[in-house]
């Protein structure tokens, strides 16, 4: 691959590190089509001991399935992005996730966080914009261990 233009690598590196922090923005506030749009039609989402995701309708109806009395935060910390081309990207990320369940008035009580999560990320840009082709997601701390 031809070496790319310093500026057009930063700016997909921007276009990606935004799509991390839409998908955070998204589940905090429950948007569900806004998180749904954030993948591609075709995208995996892998989550921590269940079976693959495979496209928005699957996507979807696992956010649709997630109890409504619930206070969510998604905190980011570092995206890494790497530039593969023009049209790709890979990124990993790590969030610090606190949910607690109840129908409570905010601020909700705050506690332990509930997990700390690395995301493996392939982007690739669409006609949209960028967008997940693929997500791996790994419990790196949480509040349930199995040993």
């Amino acid at each position: 691959m031809p070496k790319m233009d310093p500026v057009e690598e930063m700016l997909i590196e921007r276009a990606c590190e935004r799509v991390v922090a839409l998908y955070a923005e998204a589940v905090n506030r429950k948007d569900i089509d806004a998180f749904v749009n954030l993948f591609t039609p075709d995208a995996v989402w892998q989550r921590p001991a269940v079976p693959a995701m495979n496209g928005h309708g699957e996507i979807r109806a696992f956010m649709e399935s997630q109890p409504k009395g619930r206070v969510l935060r998604h905190v980011n910390g570092h995206a890494i992005i790497t530039v593969k081309g023009p049209d790709s990207a890979s990124g990993i990320s790590t969030t610090t996730v606190y949910d607690w369940i109840a129908d409570h008035p905010l601020p909700a009580p705050l506690s332990k966080p509930d997990m700390v999560v690395e995301y493996f990320d392939q982007y690739v840009k669409t006609p949209e914009g960028w967008r997940i082709a693929r997500r791996d997601t790994f419990q790196v701390f949480s509040q349930v261990v199995n040993y």
